[in-house]
């Protein structure tokens, strides 16, 4: 049988927080722009637009290395400045 460890708290201590962390995942999507087609590479759970490519393989490239890689989750997200814009 494994031994439960006992940690004492004292006054005035603060106890470890909430470690629920949403976590980041990109995923692609298609739109129509005008007469051409436009893949949008999206940040979950924030909904926004990080990237457009013409061709669904760029798309994927980033979708895949961001998912596997999750370069930005310690940040809480790929910093506004970098975002295109918001989808709906």
């Amino acid at each position: 049988m494994v031994k439960k460890q006992k940690v004492k708290f004292f006054r005035g201590d603060k106890r470890p927080g909430n470690q629920n962390v949403q976590t980041l995942h990109y995923r692609k999507k298609m739109i129509k722009r005008g007469k051409e087609f436009i893949w949008q590479v999206i940040e979950q759970p924030h909904n926004k637009v990080v990237a457009e490519y013409f061709f669904e393989e760029d798309a994927q490239k980033i979708v895949s290395f961001q998912n596997k890689h999750k370069v930005w989750q310690s940040q809480g997200g790929i910093p506004e400045f970098l975002y295109i814009n918001i989808s709906k």
